[in-house]
Order: structure tokens, then C-alpha cells, then sequence
């Protein structure tokens, strides 16, 4: 081969290379904007909860719930989408997941109650979980293992951007336009990322020889030890004693359930969640470490809102603004 022949081959790969990265990062463009609107929603509300509080007539527990109720949700839906992605159509449970996160947003910012505003979150988080699951299954789809670590760098950027800005943003549209489109602002965009996804995602078609099963019973005893294990960090200690025989219940009732998960996970056909995986040093120090950072995020993102405004006194986001103080004259700080 000479000279001339192996630089006009190089240059064949490179633009088949170039164009192969163009076309993922147009298949990630609606997927990772989707994946910011749910990773803001997450944190945007810490900054507005106090007028949130003040306006519907909350108390502290209403406001743990608020936060709590789509953590519990997006916790206990996120491996239930997993396992749903290995059975049927990634793209369609995509948009599924971005329509359920679409109603329950739209639901919060038209909430009349704080009930209604804790069931909206909860939806809200049920969507979160689709969108936080499937995001980086289809990003397994379509990056070959070898270029995995530099997309899921674009993932890890969006959610570092999302993280940090979002209480800010929390506290400038309560402050410019009012709380409630704390919630109706992402409706338009995640539309819009739903819209991107339909013209610019192409997944594989899958085929399989069998009809898919699915999991039913061990996702229910999923959603139960997990909801009573979180309903008891919640609960105790303020709506009952820790020692109390409600405590009691929520605990019994997570470990019964729990084993339950395990026994029914070791006969399944189709398991929700792989106990093999489960256990594995990698997957374990994953799930710890996943533990550790997102109780350091959204307690932080929660707490802090809430010191500067109700200790500190400060108004979000900037003490200097008119607005700002009518805000803070219907909160229910002293």
C-alpha cells in the first residue's frame, strides 16, 4: 500500500468516526434533556419549599413529604423501568416515562392542597425513575463498551450542572414569577425532549422467541420493604416514638418483605433484580457509594434552603427584591 493510499484511508475512518459520534450525541440530545429536567426537579424545590409551605398551609412533616415523596417514588421505580427495558421497547417506555413525569409536574404546579402536591410529586417521581433508568440503559444500547466512559461523561456533566443550579433556579423563578412554575416550566421542555427523542432516537428492533414475563410479585414486595423501611425513617420520631409499636410494624413489615423479595428473586423466571448482580463487590460498592452521594445531595439541597431562608432570614434569592419580600411576608418563618 503506498503512501498516498494509507492517508486516504486514515482519512475515510476519521469521517467515519466523526459521523458515528455525531449521531450519537444527536440520539442523546433529547435524552440527556430529559435527564435534566428530572435531575432539576429534584433539587429545584428545596429553595421554594418554605412559600410553598406558606401558601398551601403546610407544616414540617408536609414539606419532608414533598421532598420525601418523590425520593421514595424514583427509589422504588427506578429497578421496576430496568427490568422493563430488557423486556420491551426502550424508545416506547422512554416516552412513556416522560408523559407520567409531564402530568405529575403539570399536576404540582396546579396543586390546590398539599395532599394534592405530595400525590403530583409522587407521580412526578415515578416519571423521574423512568427517566433516570432508561436514560443510561439506552446509553448501554447504543455506545459500543469502549466509548461508554466518555458519553456517560455528558450524562455525568448534565447532572453536575443540574445539581448545582437548580437551587438557584428555584429560588429565581419563585422570586420572578411565582412557585408554581417551579413545576410548569419543565412541562414545555420535557415536551419538547420527547419531541426530540421521536425524531432523532433509532434503537435496534429486539426480537425474542418467548412473550416477555413480568415480575409482578417481585416488584410489589419491592415497592412494600422499601416504602416501609423509608416511611419508617420518616415517620419516627415524629408523628410516633421511635420505640413506639408503629415503629415496631414498619419494621417488621420491611424485613418480612424483604425476604420475601429474596425468596421470590431465586425462582423467577424473568427477576426484577438479579441477585447475582445484587451481589457482586462492584455492584455493592456502587450502591454504597450511590447512597452516600445522594443523601449528601438532596439533604444538603433540602436543609440549606430551608437555613438560609427560616434562620438566616435570607430571601430567595436576592434580599434586595421587592418580590422577593412579599415571598417571604407569607412564609411562616418568625
Amino acid at each position: 500500500m503506498t503512501a498516498a493510499q494509507d492517508t486516504r484511508g486514515k482519512a475515510r475512518t476519521t469521517r467515519t468516526s466523526d459521523q458515528e459520534h455525531r449521531d450519537a450525541l444527536r440520539a442523546l440530545t433529547g435524552i440527556l434533556a430529559a435527564f435534566f429536567m428530572a435531575m432539576v426537579t429534584l433539587t429545584i424545590i428545596g429553595t421554594a419549599l418554605p412559600v410553598i409551605m406558606a401558601d398551601l398551609g403546610g407544616d414540617q412533616t408536609a414539606l419532608s413529604w414533598t421532598v420525601t415523596g418523590t425520593l421514595l417514588a424514583n427509589a422504588v421505580t427506578t429497578p421496576m423501568w430496568g427490568k422493563l427495558a430488557d423486556l420491551f421497547d426502550k424508545k416506547k417506555l422512554l416516552l412513556m416515562a416522560i408523559a407520567i413525569f409531564v402530568i405529575g409536574s403539570a399536576a404540582a404546579g396546579l396543586a390546590g392542597s398539599i395532599t394534592m402536591l405530595v400525590v403530583a410529586r409522587v407521580i412526578q417521581g415515578v416519571g423521574m425513575g423512568g427517566l433516570m433508568a432508561l436514560a443510561q440503559t439506552i446509553l448501554g444500547t447504543i455506545i459500543p463498551p469502549r466509548e461508554r466512559g466518555r458519553y456517560a461523561g455528558y450524562m455525568g456533566a448534565v447532572m453536575a450542572v443540574a445539581t448545582s443550579v437548580g437551587p438557584l433556579l428555584g429560588g429565581l423563578i419563585v422570586d420572578a414569577f411565582g412557585w408554581r412554575w417551579c413545576f410548569l416550566i419543565p412541562v414545555p421542555l420535557s415536551i419538547l425532549a420527547a419531541v426530540l427523542i421521536v425524531r432523532t432516537l433509532h434503537l435496534p428492533e429486539t426480537t425474542r422467541e418467548t412473550a416477555p414475563t413480568v415480575d409482578f410479585l417481585g416488584m410489589a414486595l419491592l415497592a412494600v420493604a422499601t416504602s416501609s423501611l423509608l416511611l419508617w425513617v420518616s415517620f419516627a420520631g415524629k408523628l410516633f416514638d421511635w420505640g413506639s409499636w408503629e415503629s415496631i410494624l414498619l419494621i417488621v413489615v420491611g424485613v418480612l418483605s424483604t425476604l420475601a423479595f429474596i425468596l421470590v428473586e431465586r425462582r423467577a423466571s424473568e427477576p426484577t433484580m438479579p441477585l447475582h448482580v445484587v451481589t457482586e463487590r462492584t455492584t455493592v460498592l456502587a450502591i454504597i457509594a450511590a447512597i452516600a452521594t445522594g443523601g449528601a445531595m438532596f439533604a444538603s439541597t433540602t436543609y440549606l434552603g430551608q437555613y438560609f431562608q427560616l434562620a438566616r432570614a435570607t430571601h430567595p434569592p436576592n434580599p434586595g427584591c421587592s418580590c422577593s419580600r412579599r415571598s417571604w411576608d407569607r412564609s411562616w418563618a418568625p
